[in-house]
């Protein structure tokens, strides 16, 4: 046998000595802490071609579990490649393939038997629907998709519907649950289960000791990658199978858990010295992506998380350039900012590979029209882009119809989104009553006059008719931005995401948001609506081939486990990022800062930040405040220090100060409209916008301690077209930094009054 202590054994050449010490541990529980960048993958496969070749196990007795295909066929590729023996029998395999496998064998023990088909979610939504009309729970109170989230996440905590009991405490649960119980019946009958029984029915199988002993028997080896994003169900399945003889090993980084809002447990790799108190550590801390100031950035910022077990990353790359930080006067500013370094990137490395980050999908529009405009050919990872998103296409297929009433698939489009009880069958009966060289809007007012449609379908007909009747009055008196917003609201559109109540809802509405900056944006050009709508479709027309782009545009959380040379983190602010819904508990502020530590640390050589001091926000402009994370960066990283001014608001590069604004207190005329259109998202706002936590107060200069003597007093109530009804506790600044702290129900908040479009109430 080789040397074992020697680096030249060639399963440990080339690791250095925590690396080595990982693949060549045998027994017992074993915990890597990998952190960005320190060759992870290598250590797994290195260490499952080390149990099978010098330590002599069958590679049939080695369970390895990651989280998507491609990394497990990534890792059986590997090690095939390391090995002698053939690797047929080795199980690399994601959660759910393995569950699949293991209830194929022993589904007689199931209540769903072997031969179970697994529903897709057009399935799991056709069910519940069927199971919310037998409970008479109306959709719009039990939207299928809200329930259906929470069904996902009872499972994916290992609760049937009577073990979720004590859990609903009000109503609305425990009627949703009453569907959950339902809506297994009815799985139960179709022989069918959900992807989330998956882990659910193979978890209680694993509780039979006589199944536990033979897979414990059969697997004396178990690896798992990314143990950091494991949740409840998947955890319990991994405690299942090493019971008996401890020979676990989980690799993972608890500061790259940002996968709890889909249920991954970060408890479960901060404790697994509890569960395994023999356990052995090893951290792996040595970075081979990126140079030093770029992980400096990163290891003081998540210095500030208490959830994290510690470890410090260090490289032989040397120091590297220090951080970019840019501040634009505004968001399109800062996207024209960023292609400019692109461009200044490609013409230094031709070849280079850039990366744009961003929090969420909203944010990609004014990056992609940045790009178009500076003929940058781009690829959008793990999205779609910005103008063919479902949302948006809904919405310019109402502005398109308004703007052209002979559109016909405009008019389908929109007839069916939000749904209106119009069936294949209505609309052949409207295309059918069309008269001569007439439209389909003439087509259904000639049916729903000649009686010719009954109950819903009549209703909803008649509004849609009248939509746009009314929306051609609005056209001639509303600016674009103005009649975008209008069609969203009178159209049902808001309401019915609103009604939905998910995530995904939540990140519809966002994008529609940034369609009505656009529209803001395009108006302030002078354009009218059917220029707006060709400059869109041109824009369409001539995107780039994605195929040979360099640049990259995707959110963080598509980012990980990729790596750039170049790396741009735009939209640094409060209520952007950290995100605004994440804000308002620790768990979710400790996880928006591990998701930046991952975004520092997929760049390589060159990492940029930037932020704008003002940012639209459905048309109006809003005054963002610098993200603290921002304040968080040591300082001899980056290139120019960040200067602290009075307002906090974001002035110069480097620097924040108070911005200058054109004269007056009041909102200008865009901001104004907002009133008028019964809140639009102020809904959703004030429902889950969390309360700001205030930065250190900054030095205030004597001449900025004056007050506008037309201020609005302490106690004024007041109204913002964004955060509802509010109480001014102060002000500060004078003239065009007129700047209010009101206290709203979602938190105090401090707006500069030129934007702030407020009102005495």
């Amino acid at each position: 046998m080789p040397d074992l202590d020697s680096a030249t054994h060639p399963l440990l050449h080339g690791l250095n000595e925590p690396q080595r010490q990982a693949v060549r541990h045998l027994n017992g529980p074993l915990l890597i802490l990998a952190g960005a960048g320190s060759g992870k993958t290598t250590v797994i496969t290195r260490r499952i071609a080390w149990l099978i070749e010098e330590e002599g196990v069958s590679p049939s007795s080695i369970l390895a579990m990651t989280f998507t295909n491609k990394a497990a066929d990534e890792m059986r590729e590997r090690v095939q490649r390391l090995v002698s023996v053939p690797t047929e029998q080795l199980w690399v395999s994601t959660f759910h393939s393995f569950c699949t496998r293991i209830l194929r064998r022993e589904g007689d023990r199931t209540p769903m038997g072997r031969d179970f088909v697994i529903f897709d979610p057009s399935d799991q939504k056709a069910l519940l629907k069927q199971v919310l009309a037998e409970l008479k729970l109306p959709e719009k109170q039990f939207h299928p998709k809200r329930v259906l989230e929470l069904i996902s996440d009872w499972k994916n905590r290992c609760l049937l519907p009577d073990e979720a009991r004590e859990e609903a405490l009000d109503a609305w649960t425990r009627k949703a649950l009453d569907a959950y119980a339902l809506y297994q019946t009815g799985l139960a009958h179709h022989r069918a289960c959900d992807f989330d029984d998956l882990l659910l029915h193979t978890e209680r199988l694993f509780r039979q000791s006589v199944v536990q002993s033979a897979y414990a028997e059969r697997f004396k080896f178990l690896l798992v990658d990314e143990y950091q994003d494991t949740n409840r169900a998947q955890y319990l399945l991994v405690q299942h199978l090493a019971r008996h003889h401890h020979n676990l090993c989980v690799v993972g980084d608890e500061d790259q858990s940002i996968y709890g809002w889909r249920g991954a447990d970060i408890s479960n790799i901060l404790d697994f010295k509890r569960d395994f108190p023999e356990a052995v550590q090893i951290k792996l801390e040595q970075n081979y992506r990126s140079t030093q100031k770029i992980l400096d950035a990163a290891s003081t910022v998540i210095a500030n998380n208490s959830q994290r077990l510690g470890k410090t990353l260090w490289t032989q790359l040397g120091e590297g350039e220090k951080v970019t930080f840019k501040l634009a006067d505004e968001g399109r500013l800062e996207a024209e900012w960023v292609v400019g370094r692109i461009r200044e990137e490609r013409y230094r490395f031709p070849d280079i590979k850039q990366a744009v980050l961003y929090r969420a999908n909203w944010q990609s529009r004014p990056l992609e029209e940045a790009l178009r405009a500076a003929n940058l050919p781009y690829k959008l990872v793990g999205g779609v882009k910005f103008y063919e998103r479902q949302e948006v296409k809904d919405l310019l297929a109402y502005l398109r119809l308004l703007s052209n009433p002979f559109d016909q698939v405009s008019f389908r489009r929109a007839i069916s989104s939000p749904s209106r009880g119009v069936g294949p069958t209505t609309l052949g009966r409207i295309e059918g009553a069309v008269p001569e060289g007439g439209t389909l809007l003439e087509g259904a007012h000639v049916l729903l006059t000649s009686s010719a449609l009954k109950g819903r379908a009549q209703r909803e007909m008649s509004k849609f008719l009248d939509l746009f009747r009314r929306g051609q009055g609005e056209l001639a008196s509303l600016g674009l931005a103005s009649i975008v917003r209008w069609m969203l609201v009178e159209s049902g559109y808001v309401q019915m995401l609103e009604e939905e109540g998910t995530l995904e809802a939540e990140g519809r509405l966002r994008n529609l948001e940034e369609f009505v900056n656009a529209a803001a944006e395009a108006e302030s050009l002078g354009l009218r609506l059917p220029e707006f709508l060709d400059r869109i479709t041109l824009a369409a027309d001539t995107d780039q081939l994605e195929e040979a782009a360099q640049i990259s545009l995707m959110t963080i959380h598509c980012a990980k486990g990729l790596e750039f040379p170049v790396v741009f983190v735009v939209g640094m602010e409060e209520d952007v990022f950290p995100n605004r819904n994440a804000r308002d508990t620790d768990d979710g502020l400790e996880e928006e800062r591990r998701l930046f530590y991952v975004a520092i640390t997929r760049a390589q050589r060159k990492l940029h930040l930037s932020a704008a001091r003002r940012r639209r926000m459905m048309g109006s402009e809003m005054l963002g405040m610098p993200s603290r994370f921002l304040r968080e960066l040591p300082a001899d990283v980056l290139e120019t220090p960040i200067r602290w001014g009075t307002e906090l608001y974001l002035s110069g590069e480097g620097s924040y100060t108070a911005p200058r604004q054109s004269p007056g207190g009041g909102g200008h005329s865009v901001a104004a409209e907002l009133q008028r259109i019964r809140g639009l998202f102020d809904r959703v706002r004030n429902q889950s916008a969390p309360e700001t936590t205030p930065p250190p107060a900054p030095t205030v200069e004597p001449e900025e301690r004056a007050v506008n003597a037309d201020a609005w007093p302490k106690g004024t109530r007041i109204r913002s077209p964004r955060f509802g009804r509010g109480v001014i506790l102060g002000a500060t600044g004078q003239g065009d930094s007129l700047t209010y702290t009101i206290r709203f129900e979602s938190g105090e908040k401090r707006i500069l009054a030129r934007f702030g479009a407020l009102e005495k109430d």
